[in-house]
């Protein structure tokens, strides 16, 4: 399997990008998180949606406690406006550390071998310096799925 047929190519989140960019971006090409550039034009790690979720949304105790917690809720008050409020946020509060990144000729099964390694449901892919985009496990589900068609 060749990572070009499940490469999803999309753009850099940008120093001072908002929310609801980086959640449109995500949205419309299907993946969770995007490469962060700073000002200067490099990459300083990567923003992901569950990040902004969890850092703009969850209070620590809610995460700790989210098993016992009920389906009534009556400490998230008003949604609508905290929705809007996490919307025009600059994402430069919800930069994550750099992840492992792949090149274009890395094989599928060392892609899916990083991909547990760290936990991860995508990888972002370098030549160099030069971004050509993000897999996702979902999109190496895909292409197995293609191939075992074919052999049908």
């Amino acid at each position: 399997m060749k990572l070009k047929k499940i490469l999803i190519p999309t753009t850099f989140a940008r120093e001072g990008m908002k929310v609801r960019e980086v959640f449109s971006i995500c949205v419309e090409t299907g993946v969770p998180a995007l490469p962060y550039l700073n000002s200067k034009g490099k990459r300083r790690g990567f923003v992901s949606l569950s990040g902004i979720m969890h850092h703009g949304c969850l209070p620590n105790y809610m995460v700790e406690l989210a098993t016992v917690l009920g389906d009534q809720l009556s400490c998230v008050k008003d949604a609508r406006t905290k929705v809007k409020e996490l919307m025009d946020h600059s994402i430069d509060g919800y930069v994550d550390k750099p992840l492992h990144s792949i090149t274009s000729e890395t094989p599928i099964i060392k892609a899916m071998a990083i991909l547990e390694k760290f936990h991860s449901s995508f990888l972002f892919v370098f030549d160099g310096e030069e971004y050509r985009g993000v897999i996702t496990a979902q999109g190496i589900a895909q292409r197995m799925l293609e191939i075992d068609a074919k052999q049908k």
